[in-house]
């Protein structure tokens, strides 16, 4: 994007540097050319733009997003998960390895950036698989697909079960300083399990996940990160006992930092219903105290990334018996909403939330926006912070629509996305 434009009369909203200002943001050449209350209408611009009091913030980092291409592109493409991205203020997400084939090769890794530059709007970064074919037997080669680009390593949703393979493999990305991903999960608890165990799921007939399975296996990833000293992002954790526990290992030095499930934070275990496949998901929604501190440690900046958890499938998947339902949710439209529902309705900090879509994983991964800087990439979200509205899973950009905050009201708006200075969203 050449040229200048000036975004003025904006509510300037930047967790990096605790910025909560009117002003305005210059944009040149894709990049942030200057900020703050000198930026007005008067400002020199080939085009000006009245933001009207509306919050104005880096655009979202998403960590976690699956795509069917390649291989299943019938329940999402990169491209329509871009447009679902821009439609959500995401400005950068990261796609998942469990892909047909799987992204655990270099030339995978490469057709990846490559097609994403070439169809979608926003800036999509490759994940490498830890094993080969994450079938956790044998670790891929993370040298050289860091090379190509691949943004982290992880086995996606199947977890490493062999604790000597999982070892090996943090030994050596520990020796090229790369983030390891895991989420937390023991198959043999969880297999086949629909939602959350508990007395709820007994009511209803169902086969539930209990919490050990996450604890266990978080417990072994601790330990194995500790003695390898790798960078590990525990993944999608779920329940109170394990945030304890990664903030109990992060006090003692190990290199540790976890994500949520934007799901998570909004939802307990009786919001399955009745036997609504839609919130069929991995990890499950767990009961109300759980949530309740997970939404505290958000709070208090214990978490350092929500993520969508992007996972699209086709209505034939999901229309069936709870039980045989596939497992996933799309997320991208309402990774935001979600947590400005949260601002509203659980007084969580503004900034405190936005820090952990915008700067929080842009830290995780070393790149330069999500923030609100001079010099950093013009990739921007513009959005009303308490417009209310009713989320309708056919209005939603995604080719799926498998959304549990389908007939949810939820609060906040996403106005218009840009991306390096170049508008790829906007409403109305």
């Amino acid at each position: 994007m050449t040229g200048r434009t000036a975004i003025y009369n904006a509510r300037l909203l930047d967790p990096a540097s605790g910025l909560d200002a009117n002003g305005g943001i210059l944009i040149e050449n894709g990049l942030i050319a200057d900020i703050g209350v000198m930026i007005t209408k008067a400002t020199v611009a080939d085009v000006k733009i009245d933001a009207k009091g509306k919050a104005l913030a880096p655009g979202l980092i998403d960590l976690r997003v699956k795509t069917g291409e390649p291989g299943a592109e019938n329940k999402e493409t990169l491209e329509t998960a871009g447009d679902a991205a821009a439609a959500g203020g995401v400005t950068t997400f990261i796609v998942m390895p469990d892909t047909d084939p799987v992204l655990d090769s270099v030339a995978l890794v490469d057709f990846i950036k490559r097609r994403a530059d070439s169809v979608a709007k926003v800036k999509v970064l490759p994940t490498g698989g830890l094993t080969i074919d994450l079938d956790g037997a044998k670790m891929s080669e993370i040298g050289l697909i860091k090379q190509a680009g691949a943004a982290f390593f992880t086995n996606g949703d199947k977890p490493v079960e062999d604790a000597g393979v999982l070892r090996r493999a943090m030994s050596y990305a520990a020796s090229f300083d790369v983030l390891v991903a895991s989420r937390p999960d023991t198959p043999s608890l969880s297999k086949n399990t629909v939602m959350n165990a508990g007395a709820f799921a007994a009511r209803l007939g169902l086969r539930g996940a209990p919490p050990e399975a996450e604890w266990i296996a978080l417990a072994r990833d601790l330990m194995l990160a500790e003695t390898t000293g790798v960078r590990l992002l525990a993944d999608c954790i779920s329940t109170a006992r394990s945030l304890e526990a990664v903030e109990s290992a992060r006090a003692s030095g190990v290199k540790v930092s976890c994500s949520l499930a934007a799901y998570s934070l909004f939802f307990n275990e009786l919001d399955v219903g009745d036997y609504l496949t839609y919130c069929k998901v991995q990890p499950p929604f767990r009961v109300e105290s759980d949530r309740m501190a997970l939404i505290d440690g958000l709070k208090r900046g214990a978490i350092d990334a929500v993520v969508s958890a992007h996972d699209p499938q086709p209505t034939e998947d999901k229309r069936l018996p709870i039980a045989d339902a596939a497992y996933g949710a799309v997320g991208l439209e309402t990774l935001l909403p979600a947590l400005l529902s949260l601002v509203v309705r659980e007084d969580v900090p503004l900034l405190a939330a936005l820090k952990t879509i915008t700067s929080g994983p842009a830290d995780l991964l070393g790149l330069p926006q999500g923030r609100l800087a001079k010099g950093a990439p013009a990739d921007l979200v513009l959005f009303d912070p308490t417009a209310p509205w009713a989320c309708d899973r056919d209005d939603l950009s995604s080719r799926s629509k498998n959304s549990p905050f389908d007939g949810r009201k939820l609060e906040g708006k996403v106005l218009r996305t840009w991306v390096d200075g170049a508008t790829v969203f906007e409403r109305g």
